[in-house]
């Protein structure tokens, strides 16, 4: 399995070695991953092309849609899936590091003309309303037993679109991640036409890259988690936070203290 060889090495030497080229699958999620931007290709491919570097591990990225994706990782046809968030499914089939590439949220955006009227207190709030959310996205379990029970929940594959039909009236709510919807908001020109019901999310969790258990060893992943807190403490990390999330201030690095 992949980095077995490395494991035996770096605990005889210290210094991680090659293992055999890892090949990382993702969908377009802006800001996180853009892999057709070769000079904003997403927050989470810009660090991890940097912790990769750091561990000597050749890697590629490859975009396909997420639902594909998964199922490639889940059968150990690629190594690695992001940017994920925690599910029991993904767990079954992957590794999931220690440290986490960053955190979001879950919540439900709206026409800005509806603001005052649509409102998410809890779901009955939401029974009778169209509701648009991207296909195979990790959301709460209570949301998803709640789309199928209502079956007023429309699957897509792009929060684009989804956030088009909101703006033309064809949905009344849109569930996407805190920071992508602010982002299409901006990019689509919907300032004061969509806005985020952020006083409630639907779920706040970490987001990761995983590991596939058919391709790669738990000691492999442990040890990229550790650079991944490594390169956390970086200015070089921080250069790479601030230009996707230039409104959202890190705290200070501290001192290193060494291994």
């Amino acid at each position: 399995m992949l980095g077995v060889a490395w494991a035996v090495t770096a605990a005889q030497a210290g210094q991680p070695a090659l293992a055999a080229p890892l090949r990382l699958v993702t969908d377009e999620w802006i800001p996180y991953e853009h892999l057709s931007n070769a000079e904003s290709p997403g927050f989470s491919t810009e660090v991890l092309k940097a912790v990769f570097a750091s561990m000597k591990q050749e890697v590629s990225f490859e975009e396909l849609p997420w639902a594909r994706a998964a199922r490639l990782v889940f059968r150990g046809e690629r190594e690695g899936l992001f940017t994920a968030f925690y599910d029991e499914e993904r767990a079954r089939y992957c590794h999931f590091p220690r440290e986490a590439l960053a955190r979001d949220k879950w919540i439900f955006f709206v026409r800005s003309a509806d603001a005052g009227r649509l409102k998410f207190g809890s779901f009955a709030d939401l029974m009778g309303h169209e509701i648009a959310v991207l296909r195979g996205a990790s959301i709460s379990p209570e949301f998803w037993a709640f789309a199928r029970q209502q079956r007023t929940v429309r699957q897509t594959a792009s929060d684009e679109v989804n956030f088009r039909m909101l703006e033309a009236g064809r949905v009344d709510y849109v569930v996407a991640s805190f920071v992508n919807g602010m982002r299409l908001i901006a990019a689509l020109g919907l300032e004061g036409k969509v806005e985020p019901l952020a006083a409630r999310s639907l779920k706040e969790d970490d987001l990761y890259v995983i590991f596939s258990k058919e391709r790669v060893s738990p000691a492999f992943v442990e040890t990229f988690s550790e650079a991944l807190r490594r390169f956390k403490q970086t200015e070089a990390f921080r250069a790479i936070h601030r230009k996707y999330f230039p409104a959202v201030t890190l705290p200070a690095v501290p001192p290193s203290k060494g291994p």
